[in-house]
């Protein structure tokens, strides 16, 4: 083994470095893995009880109010004075328990004794069954002058009523007993009690604990067992030293650890209760997931070794040849070698940083050769005007002398139209190849019109609907202007008086223009139209460098060179813009450009 090698040397560092701190973080993770863990499991718990002791003392508390239906009815109330003989008595009793026992789920059945009359009804089982002259039920427990009390759950008894379906035997319910006084004095005129089957407490009970992994305990003032997922325990007292240690702390809610074992707590204190839900979780329930990922971390660091190893030596390999490689060809296109051939097959780093390079220099070359073509298809489109020009600057200079001398004759009109023609002739000579605002083609396209109204007499309406916020947006040259034009050339029906062209924008985006051109005219033959349309399909598919812009001067069947606009606007957009050709019913013709916005504003145009 060579140790001055890279590779030596780095396979030794590796196997240092990774031993060392993972040693030390595997033993650092884990306690204080654990510590999180706890304290997660009291947090989540202390929350999960709260939730169900709120959720329980709602519960609680409704039934309290329901039990207190025998006051706020007065009917019933008053039927406490007469027997069962009276027929309205015993029927206000019986509604007023079935009231009673629809209102709370889990309701087996309620019981009434009335101490002056010395007479019972059961209500169960959807029947009411009276029985007169007897005395209160003896299992019924001693109240000791309480006058609302839940007795713990106990056997399911029938109160000595002989029911039509017989409950299932070691049925246990819990039962809330409330005396029934001559208010406001304190004479007692009777009882009502309300039996519930356990799951009264079973149905919020059971989401507070994971069943053979954690145990749940409702005990209550009395240290007695009401609800416990050991069915055994319930009814039964607590005497164990950790809920010597609840009650002790004083504490409406809390945790701390015994035994191995974590207790959180919190009371549920109600007018009807002032009990305490305990949650009792092994702490090797809750590290278990510690254990298992120590056990796991110690295991890959063994096999790690072996990796880096094998890593180091891979590494070496593949990623020191190739990017010697891609030094190669980044020197090569420092000396002016644009078109360097950049292949890589691999699916890693390495293959995506020789793809980007490869990427990188093919949006140049396309960005040079986009901005020669964008630069040729400006200047293509200027080709007709120029080309009747033999002296530009004459031919401006003497409109320009001839508006004069129609001015010095009061013929304004002359001038006007003269100035317009002038200002035409200006924004087609200069600056071909830049782009303008949207606002400067349009003023473009308004002196064209008046020239157009002046010829045809008024004989069409023009109608200008463009949103402010568009105006400064930059756009290639001349590119809206040849759709007016097309209107007079093909479009125009000269015995109509209804004509008309529209020239609309609409912003959709930030970035996202939709300029609209159109007209009543004489729309497009439907077979040139398809035709039309199916050669701007083929240019649509084209890539941006197949784009060939023609420096002829043709024409299409449409008159309006829309090859060549297309042609501008998917060069200068690269790509991301629209071009979209309607033939209007009944007649008439419609372009949509969708243009997403880019370039810079001309400003060598005088639009003075």
């Amino acid at each position: 083994m060579n140790w001055n090698s890279i590779r030596t040397k780095l396979i030794a560092f590796m196997i240092l470095a990774t031993i060392i701190p993972t040693t030390a973080a595997l033993i650092i993770s884990y306690v204080t893995t654990t510590n999180a863990l706890k304290e997660r499991a009291v947090t989540e718990n202390q929350n999960l009880l709260y939730q169900g002791r709120m959720n329980l003392e709602s519960d609680l508390e409704e039934l309290n109010r329901n039990s207190l239906t025998v006051y706020s009815d007065p009917e019933f109330f008053r039927s406490l004075y007469y027997s069962h003989g009276n027929i309205s008595t015993g029927g206000r009793q019986s509604a007023t328990m079935q009231s009673m026992y629809h209102a709370i789920t889990g309701t087996r059945q309620v019981y009434l004794y009335v101490d002056g009359q010395r007479e019972s009804t059961l209500y169960a089982q959807d029947i009411a069954r009276k029985a007169s002259d007897i005395r209160l039920y003896r299992e019924i427990p001693d109240l000791q002058g309480r006058k609302l009390f839940i007795q713990p759950p106990h056997a399911l008894h029938t109160y000595g009523f002989q029911l039509a379906y017989p409950y299932e035997e070691n049925t246990k319910v819990l039962t809330l007993y409330r005396v029934i006084e001559r208010v406001p004095s304190s004479e007692r005129l009777g009882l009502v009690a309300i039996d519930l089957d356990m799951t009264f407490l079973s149905r919020i009970s059971s989401q507070l604990f994971q069943p053979g992994n954690e145990q749940l305990y409702i005990a209550s003032e009395d240290g007695i067992v009401m609800y416990s997922g050991d069915e055994a325990r319930i009814g039964r007292p607590l005497g164990e030293d950790w809920y010597k240690t609840i009650m002790a702390s004083g504490q409406q809610q809390g945790y701390f650890e015994h035994n191995d074992n974590i207790y959180v707590y919190n009371r549920v204190q109600t007018s009807v209760s002032n009990w305490t839900m305990i949650k009792e979780i092994p702490s090797s329930y809750i590290l278990s997931s510690a254990d298992k990922a120590a056990f796991i971390n110690i295991l890959l660091l063994a096999v790690s070794f072996l990796l880096i190893i094998a890593a180091m030596i891979w590494i070496s390999v593949r990623i020191t040849a190739p990017i010697r490689e891609l030094v190669g060809f980044m020197s090569q296109v420092k000396s002016g070698r644009m078109t360097v051939d950049i292949e890589s097959d691999r699916k890693d780093e390495i293959g995506i940083l020789y793809r980007r390079f490869s990427s990188m220099m093919d949006t140049i070359n396309n960005l040079i050769l986009q901005e020669y073509k964008l630069k040729l298809a400006n200047r293509t489109n200027q080709l007709r005007a120029l080309q009747a020009q033999v002296n530009p600057h004459f031919m401006n200079n003497a409109l320009q002398t001839i508006g004069t001398l129609a001015l010095e004759h009061d013929m304004k009109r002359i001038y006007s139209l003269i100035s317009a023609l002038a200002r035409m002739m200006r924004y087609s000579m200069y600056n071909t190849d830049k782009p303008v605002t949207l606002r400067t083609e349009l003023n473009h396209i308004k002196d064209y019109i008046e020239l157009q109204k002046e010829r045809f007499e008024n004989g069409f309406d023009f109608r200008y609907d463009v949103e402010e916020s568009t105006l400064e947006l930059t756009i290639p040259k001349m590119l809206i202007q040849p759709l007016v034009e097309n209107f007079f050339k093909h479009g125009m029906n000269p015995v109509a008086r209804d004509n008309y062209i529209l020239v609309q924008s609409r912003r959709l985006s930030p970035s996202l223009v939709q300029i609209t051109v159109e007209d009543n005219g004489n729309g497009m033959p439907e077979e040139q139209f398809e035709a039309l349309q199916a050669q701007l399909r083929q240019l649509e598919e084209l890539d941006l460098e197949q784009l060939q812009v023609s420096s002829e001067d043709k024409e299409d069947h449409s008159g309006i060179g829309l090859i060549n606009i297309m042609t501008r606007l998917k060069l200068y957009s690269r790509g991301k813009s629209g071009f979209n050709l309607e033939n209007n019913q009944p007649r008439g013709f419609r372009v949509v450009l969708t243009i997403h916005v880019e370039g810079e504003t001309d400003e060598g145009i005088d639009r003075r």
